[in-house]
């Protein structure tokens, strides 16, 4: 197993006036024992309107299908029909591959999560409500756009995505895994990199929970203060880096 990896979780099609929860996990879903509770500086509704909701998360220590384990979790209300987003922005924290025997380089690493919400209308017929279409575009620096509804994928269906990055078209690494898989170790995994404009394709060849990342590398040094001990460091370190890992995750449901 490489560096945790944060990611989002929600109901990504309801109806509007339902209340849904946004969940935020930090581990690597194809093993239970790995996950915990992310430090999350920003955690965010945006509606189809375009406002952005500020949400207030709370821990959780049991999951069906999980069992014991530390998450966060936030109601969120779908006032509005159209497209939601659930954001999540970690702490910067540092890893270094050589802790679990990989080649030593410490780096900082920036975190980003969203899900794509579809809040439906409950009267079909109703001749005074608007659907607003709203973005998908979390507003993450680096930000992973699908060219058509993500929660409307089947089984074995190819889906075509773009990588921007502040705002422009960016070449990233990407991969593409099934919820079951180990992300970095499993030959089913799709990974690459993407064209020059941040275009790239997976196939989902299953139903579920798939994980969507995209990351890229800056050459920039620097030095972080740990705050809390580890079991690598202790609070008050001075960790210094040399490279920026930036990462985003977009988690969607393959029917």
């Amino acid at each position: 197993m490489s560096d945790h990896m944060l990611w989002a979780e929600a109901q990504d099609k309801a109806l509007a006036g339902d209340l849904v929860n946004g969940y935020a996990f930090f581990g690597h879903p194809s093993m239970s024992t790995s996950i915990f509770a992310p430090r999350i500086d920003s955690s965010f509704l945006l509606t189809p309107p375009g406002e952005k909701l500020s949400l207030a998360l709370k821990k959780g220590d049991w999951l069906p299908g999980y069992g014991h384990m530390e998450f966060l979790f936030s109601d969120m209300m779908l006032y509005w029909p159209g497209d939601y987003v659930f954001g999540l922005v970690r702490t910067p924290g540092v890893y270094d591959l050589s802790w679990h025997g990989g080649k030593s380089g410490l780096f900082l690493t920036r975190s980003f999560a969203k899900v794509i919400i579809h809040a439906g209308k409950e009267d079909q017929n109703a001749q005074n409500v608007q659907e607003s279409p709203g973005t998908w575009d979390a507003g993450f620096p680096l930000e992973i756009l699908p060219e058509r509804t993500p929660y409307d994928v089947k089984a074995m269906e190819d889906l075509e995505l773009k990588v921007k990055y502040l705002g422009r078209p960016m070449k990233a690494s990407y991969y593409a895994s099934y919820w079951a898989w180990d992300e970095n170790g499993d030959p089913r995994v799709q990974r690459g990199t993407t064209d020059e404009d941040g275009s790239f394709s997976v196939n989902l060849n299953r139903g579920g929970m798939w994980i969507i990342d995209a990351s890229i590398t800056q050459e920039e040094s620097g030095t972080l203060i740990a705050e809390d001990t580890r079991k690598f460091y202790k609070a008050g370190d001075v960790l210094e880096y040399k490279t920026i890992q930036v990462k985003t995750e977009l988690t969607i449901w393959v029917r």
